[in-house]
């Protein structure tokens, strides 16, 4: 039996070996297969513009590779995000997979640089790319021109951000006066398919006052030609900086992040199918703007009138009284309006000299503000309560305002003419204050001591114990409970003004409420499309807002894998998260994709809408 027993033995030991031998044969197979290649969109790039460094795998064994390890670029830019997308083929039933790695940067430095090789380690070996010298220039008037290897690539459908997707950050004027408007418009240029975006970083304004102009939720897309090229483009952005002091002032860069659908031609006769933006794949990539330099002058001291007070822009001043025939101890409304350009927030309040004979109540002050084009203007109205005490004519002074003209480089000085008051003796012991004013504003005269009454009506049996009254006790008690509502109310309050996230949580589902409210007065404009993704727009501010609001996370800065893993470590179940993100596919797409939604439909999406947020807000309150 032993010796019948050592042939099977043998057969075992040399299949093994054949086997081990056939496995370390296929990784070696698959390592070889492996390819990879790096190149950049352009190598000609303009200082502080984006650049994009793409690592291009292909081979059978791609998917099974681990992340190629990058060169150091610390010294002449800065990461910014990156992305990927994905081919495969099967020919003649042999599978082909290639796999782009796209990685964006910011040239933070002049010069001339080398990129050096990217490594991959597979299968027990290290494959490397070559290295890439680019140069980085400064630009002036705009981007650089595309490099002749980006414009082949582009015309090869390569999916390369580049000179195909870039924010470009616009002012108005470069060189102003202390407090004189910079209005910096931020524009997308793309030559790619965006499906959405979101603010990742805000530019720093420290040293301005900022106004951001309104605009409509759905971005109004034209199209320019830069070097050459048709751009697709929308002002994403608007905002005015009012300068608080003079000196070189630098705007840091606006990052956004682009949900792009990538898009390859092929030879395949499916291709063109398999292409359409329904079934195409994403990629999300940053896209930062331009820095933008501004030169902040101080204003002249020739000629400044000795009661400036630092108001700049184009203005006038009115002052006007509701009634100039009055009696005493009759209430008198006096109102300065100061209204044109500039920053209103910022107006001096005006001096006011008023005459010992009148009661002076503390000004109501209104201030509007107009956003919606440039330049910034607006309105400040001054509203006092005054009570003539004294017969006879009472005067109110003229007002003064002085403020610099940037236009004309000059001073200028407004004055109101003064007004007079005639005062009749009057009947009233007291001041009629008209509607709106407080119970402070009434003010008895003519009385030191209010009448005693000596007679009441209200009388109680003699002998009788209050402890067994019923409106004894309820008397008692209603302070301690006002007391107890104060104090839970106030402590409310404090942490409110304290707590960000609680006071957000708080507003969650009212700030909702207000989007899909918006959004139900949209459904019944018919088939007008721009109502259609207007609605679509609304219902998903409405779900992006109450997320943020709910997880307090910037609204700006949400990313679709983070917040399913806050979600899910908060204890939201799979099918909601599932229900959330598919409202918000299905609103990015209607707002992008040729509308012809019924009104039944946006009926329905709504309800769901509504029952998928409460549902979320359910289950994040568990």
């Amino acid at each position: 039996m032993m010796r019948s027993s050592e042939p099977m033995v043998l057969k075992m030991k040399l299949m093994s070996r054949l086997l081990i031998g056939l496995v370390i044969g296929l990784t070696g197979i698959r390592a070889q297969d492996i390819s990879i290649r790096s190149f950049t969109d352009n190598t000609v790039i303009g200082l502080n513009q984006q650049f994009t460094l793409n690592v291009e795998l292909s081979g059978e064994g791609v998917n099974s590779a681990g992340e190629p390890e990058l060169p150091d670029m610390g010294s002449f830019a800065r990461f910014l995000g990156s992305g990927s997308s994905q081919n495969i083929q099967v020919v003649n039933g042999r599978m082909s997979v290639s796999k782009i790695l796209t990685y964006h940067f910011q040239a933070t430095s002049e010069g001339k640089f080398r990129i050096g090789p990217v490594n991959l380690k597979a299968g027990g070996k290290t494959v490397s790319t070559d290295p890439i010298d680019i140069e980085i220039k400064a630009v002036q008037g705009g981007r650089p021109q595309a490099s002749p290897q980006a414009q082949t690539r582009a015309q090869s459908g390569a999916n390369d951000s580049g000179d195909d997707l870039f924010v470009e950050a616009i002012p108005d004027k470069k060189r102003v006066f202390q407090n004189e408007p910079v209005t910096i418009t931020y524009k997308i240029y793309t030559r790619l398919q965006v499906t959405s975006f979101g603010f990742v970083k805000e530019p720093e304004t420290t040293g301005f006052w900022k106004e951001d102009f309104e605009l409509p939720p759905q971005p109004v897309t034209s199209t320019e030609v830069v070097n050459g090229k048709q751009y697709t483009v929308a002002v994403i952005k608007k905002q005015s900086l009012f300068p608080m002091s003079p000196g070189s002032k630098k705007i840091d860069p606006l990052v956004i992040q682009c949900e792009v659908r990538s898009r390859r031609r092929s030879r395949d006769p499916f291709g063109d199918f398999f292409s359409d933006p329904f079934f195409g794949r994403t990629e999300s990539m940053n896209v930062p703007s331009n820095t933008v330099n501004i030169q902040v002058l101080p204003l002249p001291d020739e000629n400044k009138p000795a009661d400036f007070n630092g108001a700049v822009g184009r203005l006038s001043l009115k002052a006007d009284v509701d009634k100039r025939d009055v009696r005493t101890n009759e209430a008198v409304t006096y109102t300065i309006r100061i209204e044109g350009r500039g920053n209103i927030h910022v107006l001096p309040d005006p001096k006011v000299n008023f005459s010992s004979d009148f009661e002076v109540y503390p000004p109501k002050i209104k201030e509007s503000v107009q956003r919606k084009s440039a330049p910034v203007s607006g309105s400040k109205t001054y509203e006092y309560i005054l009570v003539p005490r004294f017969p006879g004519t009472q005067q109110i002074d003229p007002v003064r305002l002085s403020y610099f003209d940037p236009d004309l480089k000059a001073y200028k000085v407004l004055q109101t003419d003064p007004i007079q008051i005639r005062v009749e003796q009057g009947d009233e012991p007291f001041a009629l204050i008209p509607p709106g004013a407080t119970k402070e504003q009434v003010k008895w005269r003519g009385k030191d001591i209010r009448f005693i009454k000596t007679e009441t009506a209200v009388f109680r049996k003699t002998g009788a114990s209050m402890l067994n009254m019923v409106f004894f006790w309820t008397v008692l008690l209603i302070p301690l409970a006002g007391l107890s509502a104060a104090y839970g109310m106030n402590r409310h309050l404090n942490r409110i003004q304290g707590d960000m996230a609680y006071a957000r949580d708080r507003r969650a589902g009212r700030m909702a409420k207000k989007h899909l409210k918006k959004a139900a007065s949209l459904i019944g404009s018919g088939q007008d499309a721009g109502a259609q993704k207007a609605f679509y727009a609304e219902a998903g501010h409405a779900v992006m807002g109450f997320l943020g609001d709910k997880l307090n996370m910037a609204k700006a800065g949400l990313i679709s894998e983070e917040v399913r893993s806050v979600l899910e470590n908060r204890g939201v179940g799979a099918d909601t998260i599932a229900s959330v993100f598919s409202i918000l596919q299905t609103c990015d797409f209607q707002r992008f994709a040729p509308s012809d939604t019924s009104k039944e439909d946006m009926q329905a999406f709504l309800k769901r809408t509504e029952r998928v947020l409460v549902q979320l807000d359910r289950e994040l309150r568990k």
